[in-house]
């Protein structure tokens, strides 16, 4: 800044110098000079005066040229010094951020060294709570081994009990066999001689049933023996009767003789035969008897037997039931030594219960104690852990801290340079503002200087120029374009229509005669000779460009060569169909028909050629727009919403004011030894926090404007797509109209598809000039719906603008008709000054606030919409120059809103 100031100090004193010189008094005139100058007064005098003027022009000049270059040269000062801020209030962001992330990262870091030193003590802790628990279960340990070594001598003594009485229990078991082997030995005799017994009483019993069947057989011998004896004396007195009969009937006749004779022998015979069965039933008798008596003495025999054989089965029952009573008493025995081996048992049991007691009280012991050993274990790795990540904490806090300290300093450092930056900028600013009024003052005075010595040349007078600007070739263009729009897409098609209807019905035509055609094609010739015209000038006007030329005019004039030269060609082929047109509707009212024919001919011909030229136009521009759109929504910020809250130029001043509060307190912050005080962090956290938020909203602003540009982008594809579309319609009807003229096609079809064209064609001539009007009537109407929202070249401050006053019906609706007026501040104009306000250099005043990354982002947006350096022929550090060039500020503004519309 010392150098800054001395410089432009040593240059006040030259141009003071200066002058003093060019103000200051000849030397002295000698005697000669003054002779001379007596003897020829008029002659010396006109020489003197011519020579000071002269002299005095060459001064002004000289200080007119050194206080522009000097101006030039502190107004560069001032760029540099503008980038030297710019970076350094970046580096000092950036650095404050680190710094604040160090730090933040230092205060969770010594945050966790804390809460792991926590872990420590209360890892010791555990740890020695583990350790006395590991002691403590170590004597259980010792105890219940004690325990269990008691509880297995008893097991083993239970045990030899137990083997014991089991030995006594298998000798009663052994003699309890032995005895039900007994029981079962002289049961099974006692068995053998219940069976002899009962067989000998069924024997006794049979003999005996045998023995009083013979009774009864004798019985019945003897009853027989009586009966017969019975018979017999029956018989026997039978007999006497008869022969007594026979004796008293000896007197009688011989028939009662010979029946008492045959009476007396049939009882004779009677008792012969009674007698005979009386002997033989005796016979029987005394048989029967015999054989009773012997029956009885072989069941006398066996009722010996059977005696014999009860005696015997009491005898065995006998043993029988002594050996049962020896069952019993070994009964009682087994089961006295089986309660002995069952109480062994269960003694036996409840010691090895109690020595399983005993171990698991053991094992529960000694994993208690591997508990506590692997939970003291544990927690003396968690203590150790825990000091590592103290120790790693700290070093990490400790890390953090230094980068912090080292960011601070840098932050501090970039503060510095910045209002040191800040100082040289405004006092090369200032210089250059004095140099550049020296520089007035200087072409001042060679100005009134030459007014002085020459006679100034007469201006044009003011209302030659209002007309000449106002009935130019662009603007009678401009006012001729709507009629001739009616013409060519409205009343030529429909005339030609009628024309065809009326010839097909053999009748004049009523709309579309020939002097109508004659004069609708010579104001479509007329149009179209201004438009080749215009684009005749402006092609010549591109090629005599400068190859060097540079900035949006280089751009320009790329595009005029390229846009005007085939304008040329188009409007070149449609003022020969427009002549056409005319020949063509004068040979039809004077009667010539080759002349008509031919005319329709070449119209169809010419129509059928630019339409396909403009058709390629419309399709090429449709690629590339369709290319330049990707290339925007590729780069479309994501991360932030897509509007516009608050006036732009307010966001970035308020930035400015921030982002100085910054610079001072990271300045004042970076200066202190003891380092900054928690009143101080939260000052500057709180400072970053409203710059965060400020450039969000730059963002947001910076995203809205991306999507304002994509959505032109779609609606130009839209139109030319549309425009292609009746081109192609055209170019149709162009190639019917030879047909049918050639005779080969009898259809109305060739006005119909040109009619459909035109249509197309109409509505979007319709369309885009209805627009253009309503933006005019709403620019009188809300005159503030689109006013600038930031700093305009040349402004220093901004004041936001109160509401203006809205024009009325009548004004708006006049406005709104005049086609030759363009926009001066449309929505177009407003998104192209917030883009360049966001885009341009730290040495342009509205975009001194702008970050950095933003200025990038923008910048970015500046090459999706081909405003690169490429297209303006500049290299890369003059792009960027141009933009950090507050002298361009307009230029740019005017550059970017034809971007965004082309």
């Amino acid at each position: 800044m010392a150098a800054l100031q001395a410089k432009a100090g040593n240059r006040a004193v030259t141009t003071a110098i200066q002058r003093a010189t060019v103000t200051s008094p000849g030397p002295e005139t000698t005697d000669e000079v003054r002779a001379s100058s007596s003897r020829t007064p008029e002659a010396a005098a006109s020489g003197s005066g011519q020579a000071q003027g002269e002299q005095q022009q060459d001064d002004a000049a000289r200080r007119k040229q050194a206080a522009e270059d000097e101006a030039k040269d502190l107004k560069k000062q001032a760029g540099t010094a503008a980038l030297t801020r710019a970076d350094a209030e970046a580096q000092m962001w950036r650095k404050t951020g680190v710094a604040a992330a160090a730090r933040k990262e230092a205060t969770a870091a010594e945050g966790e060294a804390v809460k792991s030193r926590d872990k420590t003590d209360a890892a010791e802790r555990q740890r020695a709570e583990a350790e006395g628990r590991e002691r403590d279960w170590a004597v259980q340990v010792e105890e219940a081994e004690k325990a269990r070594s008691a509880a297995a001598t008893t097991v083993s003594d239970r045990t030899g009990d137990e083997t014991a009485a089991g030995k006594r229990q298998a000798e009663a078991r052994d003699g309890l066999a032995d005895a039900e082997a007994e029981v079962q030995r002289c049961t099974e005799e006692a068995e053998t001689a219940a069976k002899e017994l009962a067989a000998v009483e069924a024997e006794v019993e049979r003999r005996r049933k045998k023995a009083e069947a013979t009774a009864k057989e004798l019985a019945d011998a003897e009853a027989e023996v009586e009966r017969c004896t019975k018979e017999s004396d029956d018989a026997a007195e039978a007999h006497r009767r008869a022969e007594a009969s026979l004796e008293a009937l000896a007197s009688a006749e011989d028939e009662a003789q010979k029946q008492a004779k045959q009476a007396a022998e049939a009882a004779h015979a009677a008792v012969e035969t009674w007698a005979t069965a009386v002997t033989a039933a005796k016979e029987q008798v005394v048989a029967l008897q015999r054989k009773a008596e012997k029956r009885q003495g072989k069941v006398e025999a066996e009722e010996d037997r059977q005696r014999e054989a009860e005696a015997a089965v009491r005898e065995r029952a006998g043993a029988v039931t002594s050996a049962e009573k020896e069952v019993d008493d070994a009964q009682d025995v087994l089961r006295k030594r089986s309660d002995e081996f069952a109480a062994a048992t269960r003694a036996r049991e409840d010691a090895e219960t109690t020595l399983t007691t005993r171990e698991e009280t053991k094992a529960a012991a000694e994993q208690q104690v591997s508990r506590a050993a692997a939970d003291r274990e544990r927690q003396e790795n968690a203590k150790a852990a825990a000091q590592q990540e103290v120790a790693r904490f700290e070093a990490t806090a400790s890390a953090h801290r230094r980068v912090e300290k080292d960011a601070r300093e840098a932050a501090g450092a970039a503060a510095r340079v910045r209002q040191q930056a800040g100082q040289d900028e405004a006092v090369a600013r200032e210089g250059a503002t004095e140099a550049t009024k020296r520089a007035g003052e200087a072409a001042g005075q060679t100005e009134q200087t030459e007014q002085t010595e020459q006679t100034a040349e007469p201006e044009k007078p003011g209302r030659l120029k209002r007309f000449s600007k106002a009935f130019g070739f662009t603007n009678l263009k401009k006012m001729g374009d709507p009629g001739d729009t009616v013409i060519l897409r409205g009343t030529a098609p429909s005339g030609a229509a009628a024309r065809a209807a009326a010839s097909d019905a053999h009748r004049a035509p009523a709309f579309g005669t020939p002097s109508q055609q004659v004069f609708e094609s010579s104001h479509n010739f007329g149009i179209t000779a201004l438009g080749l015209g215009n684009d005749s000038r402006g092609l010549v006007s591109a090629l005599k460009t400068p190859k060097d030329t540079q900035g949006s005019a280089a751009h320009q004039a790329d595009k005029d060569k390229k846009g005007k030269s085939a304008g040329v060609l188009t409007n070149a082929t449609m003022l020969a169909g427009d002549g056409m047109k005319v020949g063509g509707g004068a040979a039809t009212k004077s009667g010539i028909v080759e002349g008509v024919t031919a005319a329709g001919e070449g119209v169809g011909v010419t129509t059928g050629l630019f339409s396909v030229g403009i058709g390629a136009r419309e399709g090429r521009a449709i690629h590339l727009t369709s290319q330049k759109r990707d290339a925007l929504k590729k780069h479309a910020l994501k991360d932030v919403e897509a509007v516009r809250t608050r006036t732009l130029q307010v966001v970035l001043d308020r930035l400015g004011a921030v982002n100085a509060e910054l610079v001072d307190k990271a300045a004042a912050e970076s200066g202190s030894e003891a380092g900054p005080t928690a009143e101080q962090i939260d000052s500057l956290d709180r400072s970053r926090a409203e710059v965060a938020s400020l450039r969000t909203e730059l963002r947001e602003h910076l995203a809205s404007a991306q999507q304002y540009a994509i959505h032109k982008q779609d609606n130009k594809i839209i139109k030319r797509a549309v425009s292609l579309g009746g081109n192609v319609v055209r170019t149709a009807g162009g190639i019917l109209v030879v047909i049918t003229l050639a005779g080969t096609l009898a259809t109305p079809a060739a006005p119909a598809v040109g009619a459909t064209g035109a249509a197309v064609l109409g509505g979007l001539a319709a369309y885009k000039g209805g627009k253009g009007g309503y933006k005019r009537a709403e620019s009188v109407r809300h005159p503030d719906k689109w006013r600038r929202t930031t700093m305009a070249q040349g402004d220093t401050e901004f004041t936001e603008a109160g509401e203006e006053q809205k024009g009325s019906g009548w004004r708006a609706a006049l406005e709104a008709v005049k086609v030759t007026k363009s926009i001066e501040q449309g929505e177009r104009q407003l998104r192209a000054q917030e883009i360049y306000a966001l885009a341009a250099g730290p040495a342009v005043p509205v975009g001194r606030n702008v970050p950095e990354d933003i200025r990038a982002e923008a910048r970015g947006l500046l090459l999706d919409l081909k405003c690169d350096p490429a297209r303006r022929n500049e290299n890369a550090k003059e792009w960027s120059d141009s933009l950090n060039d507050p002298e361009q500020q307009e230029d740019w503004e005017k550059y970017i809103a034809k971007q965004l519309a082309s």
